[in-house]
């Protein structure tokens, strides 16, 4: 009413009846105005308003500015130049008119009036007419935009009001997502359960298209565990990449909400989520028991902006999968430890801190012959006998201080009133406060532990009487050489006491090689062999007592392993060969008394052959004695070196090989030589003589049949390989032996002395006559 009398006084005073019909019309128009905008949204009121103001007061151009100019609704004539909007801006102030050009050299007149009491929202009208704007046209444009205030106040409130309930059914369907989640999870039984659980969560709760679950594996490499709609070249693609590391405390949601604008994206990855279609995505940790295990992420077809109850929404499902994950943990450690506890061959009891028997399980049960049903509830005394009840009372105040039993051996009764031997190690159990609770029990039948721990006492007490009763000297040593037992015949023949555990490699006082050289304990033959981990023979030393007595023996040590095959020590036996040194030093005079006789006698008789040859007329007689010279020479020279060796029992093939080669050398012509090859080992004395006989007739058989008198080359060896091997190499043609040994006497010799030395003959004729002896 205001606003019409306003019109109709200024009307009036004009006096125009025309303008009083258009102020009518403009009224009229202007009252239609909330009828129209009742369903309209503050753009489509701008616009209206725009759009009004143009034609009802015929202006060249009118704009609307809504709140702060965020958007501007602009509405003009036919006009020439386009108005400059920039400047349109810059120049308005609420309730103030302005002059601008209007870019054809002529001045446009603009007047602003405000919307509502929002300073960036108003209207702006521009004319050429130089009355613009009269006090009717300001009036009317006042009320057009109080109308649009009015109008786009009601719209705003509407739309807050649907935007509230529309929240309000969102917050509605998270809540009802996420108490299905909370419920899913705790009745999830496998992983699986629970990652489907939270992918149906992440898509309902997110709107994403796609989404996946990864968790940190044993190597701490993040790797796929679920997912929805992912392409396997994507997950082998990105497989292992993580914005965090194993055990991190903390770590914030990454949000991407485009990916062609991340700049922390290499081309290579942002290739990669291209080809797979994701146009946004989202990184949110999972922590479990303190410490992150993991992400999930979630995927978008185009660009997202996240929003923070998205963010929260997303954290939350994220701490609830976290807890998911705890508790299918604690649950399956739970059942392997019940099922260690279960299926342990050991007793184990829980009591409370009276005493009484809460759980029992089947180890318990085989152990004490008890049910579980027949000692749950009942004091755990009932497992003691009577002289053994007085422990409960000890064992209950330690564990009440927090104590724990460890290996205590005492003995206990079973159902059937026997008495058995165990090993308790008893525990306290305490609640998160610290405070002991109850106690665990763990009950360890070693019954029959005892039994061989006793017959191990009386086997070793039987050893060291063994040991003790030997007249030869023995101690053991652990893995260092310390000495850790001793017999009385190793006190006598050092001399000393050896000092357990101090003492090391030897219970001697001094060592010595035999030549006298000072032998080290370290370097001793037990040293070795603990060093080496073998045992050692065929080695001897000398033992200075400390009153400076010396005492030659013969060491054997050997290596004690345990059931690993480790050396974990060793025993050694030193046998005293005093009196044996002795002897062998008379049997070695008469031995070289006994030689130099037969080789006196031999040379006597080499002597007599000799003078018989060459006085004999007979051709046959002659050759008979020759044959036998060479023998007796042969003889002669395995006798010298018997006498020169300096063991008693054997002598060397080198030297015996030279000998008998001299010697038949002697008798062949000079254009005839005798090569030795090969010679290596020792032999027993026994062997010399047919040994010696067997090469010289090989020799002889060589030099007449293989060389017939000429210039040549007879090649001797005697090898130590698998056996013994003696051969005899010419260059001559070779002959059968079968075809020849019955006509041969020399060669039946041979044969009759290699059984002798339980060896064999054998000819072969190429690439070179040879004749080879093989024995033992």
């Amino acid at each position: 009413m205001v606003a019409t009398r306003a019109l109709l006084e200024s009307s009036g005073d004009r006096g125009s009846d025309t303008e009083l019909r258009h102020c009518i019309r403009d009224l009229v128009a202007l009252s239609s105005l909330p009828a129209l905008w009742i369903k309209a949204d503050a753009g489509q009121i701008a616009d209206s308003l725009a759009q009004l103001t143009v034609s009802i007061l015929d202006v060249e151009f009118a704009c609307v500015f809504v709140r702060d100019f965020e958007a501007v609704h602009c509405h003009e004539r036919s006009h020439v130049v386009p108005i400059d909007l920039a400047r349109v801006r810059e120049t308005y102030r609420p309730n103030s008119n302005f002059e601008i050009d209007d870019g054809n050299n002529g001045r446009l007149r603009a007047t602003c009036v405000p919307i509502g009491r929002h300073p960036g929202a108003g209207l702006i009208a521009l004319c050429s007419r130089s009355s613009f704007p009269t006090v009717t046209e300001q009036t009317l444009l006042r009320v057009a935009a109080n109308q649009a205030a009015i109008a786009i106040e009601r719209w705003s409130l509407e739309a807050q009001r649907a935007e509230q309930a529309r929240a309000l059914e969102r917050l509605h369907q998270t809540e009802k997502a996420l108490y299905a989640l909370t419920d899913r999870l705790f009745r999830a039984e496998t992983r699986t359960d629970l990652y489907e659980a939270s992918l149906d969560a992440i898509s309902c709760i997110l709107g994403c298209n796609r989404a996946s679950i990864l968790l940190f594996d044993n190597c701490g490499v993040m790797r796929f565990v679920a997912w929805r709609a992912l392409s396997g070249e994507y997950r082998r693609a990105v497989d292992g990449h993580s914005p965090w590391k194993p055990g991190d405390k903390v770590a914030d949601p990454i949000c991407l909400d485009d990916i062609e604008a991340a700049a922390d994206l290499s081309e290579e990855l942002k290739a990669v989520i291209r080809a797979e279609g994701i146009a946004a995505l989202a990184f949110i940790p999972v922590f479990a028991g303190g410490k992150l295990v993991g992400k999930f992420m979630a995927y978008y077809d185009a660009p997202h902006a996240f929003t923070t109850r998205e963010l929260d929404a997303g954290v939350t499902i994220a701490r609830q999968l976290g807890f998911g994950l705890e508790r299918l943990h604690g649950e399956e450690a739970m059942r392997r430890l019940a099922s260690i506890v279960e299926t342990s061959d050991d007793a184990i009891i829980s009591k409370n801190l009276d005493g009484v028997i809460e759980t029992w399980n089947s180890g318990a049960e085989r152990i004490f012959g008890y049910r579980a049903e027949e000692v749950v509830g009942k004091p755990v005394t009932i497992l003691m006998p009577p002289e053994q009840q007085n422990e409960e009372s000890g064992i209950l105040a330690r564990l009440r201080r927090g104590e724990r039993i460890d290996h205590y051996q005492t003995v206990r009764r079973r159902k059937d009133g026997a008495l058995i031997d165990i090993s308790l190690t008893v525990s306290p159990l305490m609640d998160r406060a610290g405070r002991v609770i109850a106690a665990s029990k763990i009950a360890r039948d070693i019954t029959l532990q005892k039994r061989a721990e006793s017959a191990l006492q009386e086997s070793e007490q039987r050893l060291q009487d063994l040991l003790a009763a030997i007249p030869a000297a023995i101690y053991t040593t652990d893995a260092d050489g310390k000495i850790t037992y001793y017999n009385e015949a190793a006190v006598e023949f050092s001399g000393r006491r050896p000092t357990l555990g101090s003492d090391r490699w030897c219970v001697t006082w001094k060592l010595y090689w035999p030549d006298g050289t000072p032998l080290p304990h370290d370097q001793c033959p037990m040293a070795i062999t603990l060093k080496e981990g073998r045992a050692i023979r065929g080695k001897e030393a000398v033992a200075e007592r400390p009153d400076g007595t010396r005492i030659p023996f013969i060491p054997f040590p050997t290596p004690i392993r345990d059931s690993t095959g480790k050396v974990i020590g060793g025993i050694n036996m030193l046998v005293d060969v005093s009196e044996r040194k002795q002897a062998e030093t008379q049997q070695r005079v008469l031995v070289r008394e006994l030689n130099h006789r037969v080789k006196n006698n031999m040379q006597m008789l080499q002597s007599l052959l000799r003078m018989s040859t060459r006085q004999t007329k007979d051709e046959g007689a002659r050759k008979v004695l020759e044959d036998a010279t060479n023998r007796i020479a042969a003889m002669a020279a395995a006798q010298q070196v018997l006498y020169g060796a300096s063991a008693v029992n054997r002598f060397s093939a080198t030297e015996f090989l030279d000998a008998v080669c001299q010697a038949a050398q002697q008798a062949f012509p000079p254009n005839l030589t005798i090569v030795r090859e090969v010679a290596s080992g020792d032999l027993d004395n026994d062997d010399a003589m047919p040994l010696a006989l067997i090469l010289n007739e090989l020799l002889t058989n060589a030099a007449k049949y293989g060389c017939y008198g000429r210039e040549g080359q007879i090649r001797v060896g005697l090898a130590n390989g698998d056996g013994f091997e003696l051969y005899v190499e010419d260059d001559g043609p070779g002959f059968d032996l079968q075809s020849v040994s019955d006509r041969s006497s020399g060669l039946k010799l041979v044969q009759l002395l290699a059984r002798q030395l339980r060896g064999h003959l054998e000819v072969v004729a190429k690439p070179a006559s040879r004749c080879t002896i093989r024995f033992q």
